[in-house]
């Protein structure tokens, strides 16, 4: 197995557990209960909702970067991108855990039953995800990812494949929230309005679950399991889609979900909208932004003409949508 593909699986390993946290968040303000919280905790339940937005995001970041920076090519920096992605998600993503756990403590046993899970949880996290690999640092020297001149198309199209395997189950997740909640009595309660802005969101979600879905059976059916740049260049343009029509989709639910729980559609509103521009931002502003500087980078380095260039360094160029 290639370095970027363990590193690609680990990625998902990481969404498999974010998907049920963030299906609890969006599930949670429509059950019976919720009603029985208070302030303090409905506000823990808003920003805990909020940082598994910012998980959800720094978990796809490297699949986006990879198909739109390196066109799917094995280049040193993917790995990296993975790393840096993995160890800026799991603080946070400690942090969400701790705070439902504290809530959960206080439901089952009270205040300080609340407050032992949360530091027990928290601390627990943060040492099996940062304490342990540092000791293994300390005790290995890291060997560089070898630079590939040309990366094989089988390994390219096991890459894409992967990718749309580590963005599915966090469009799972919220597909399966979108389809529970339209028969519980919060539900009902809602305003029409805000009612279809969950079928829209609903319908957003469930076409990009389709487009993640499609390469596994386009490369099947279409392609009879071989691999070509063909299939390539349409995965990773169908994984791409994917991703625009899930962060439309969950910040459309994410209007909903926290108009439920603050009763105001103008922090509705704003949480809504800096969810969506932070998603577009980590999976498309700023890979075409690194995508344009890392080819301008190259051109001024390599005296040959654009068009030869571009030809001897593959994944220099930006995926056109």
């Amino acid at each position: 197995m290639s370095r970027i593909k363990a590193a690609l699986d680990e990625s998902r390993t990481l969404m498999l557990g974010a998907q049920i946290l963030l299906g609890f968040q969006l599930q949670a303000p429509f059950q019976y209960a919720f009603d029985h919280l208070t302030p303090v905790e409905k506000v823990i339940e808003i920003i805990v909702l909020c940082i598994m937005v910012l998980v959800l995001g720094l978990l796809v970041f490297p699949s986006a970067h990879h198909r739109i920076v390196h066109q799917g090519h094995a280049a040193p920096g993917v790995e990296e991108t993975v790393k840096w992605a993995m160890v800026a998600t799991l603080l946070p993503f400690a942090v969400a855990l701790g705070l439902v756990l504290y809530i959960a403590g206080i439901r089952v046993a009270g205040f300080a039953t609340g407050v032992a899970a949360a530091l027990a949880g928290t601390m627990l996290a943060v040492g099996a995800w940062y304490g342990l690999p540092l000791l293994q640092c300390r005790q290995q020297w890291e060997q560089p990812m070898p630079i590939a001149k040309e990366t094989s198309i089988g390994a390219k199209v096991e890459h894409v494949l992967t990718e749309a395997r580590v963005v599915l189950p966090g469009a799972q997740a919220l597909l399966g929230f979108q389809l529970a909640i339209i028969l519980t009595e919060g539900f009902e309660r809602l305003p029409p309005s805000t009612k279809l802005v969950h079928g829209l969101a609903l319908g957003l979600v469930a076409f990009s679950t389709i487009l993640l879905m499609a390469p596994a059976a386009y490369h099947r059916l279409g392609y009879r399991g071989r691999d070509t740049e063909g299939f390539h260049e349409i995965a990773s343009r169908l994984v791409l889609a994917a991703t625009v029509f899930l962060a439309l989709g969950l910040c459309a639910d994410i209007h909903v979900v926290v108009g439920k729980i603050a009763q105001s559609n103008g922090l509705a509103n704003l949480l809504a909208s800096l969810s969506a521009a932070l998603l577009l931002g980590l999976w498309y502003v700023l890979p075409l932004w690194h995508g344009r500087r890392r080819t301008r980078e190259e051109q001024s380095k390599d005296p040959r003409p654009q068009s030869q260039a571009s030809r001897a360094k593959p994944g220099s160029h930006n995926l056109p949508m």
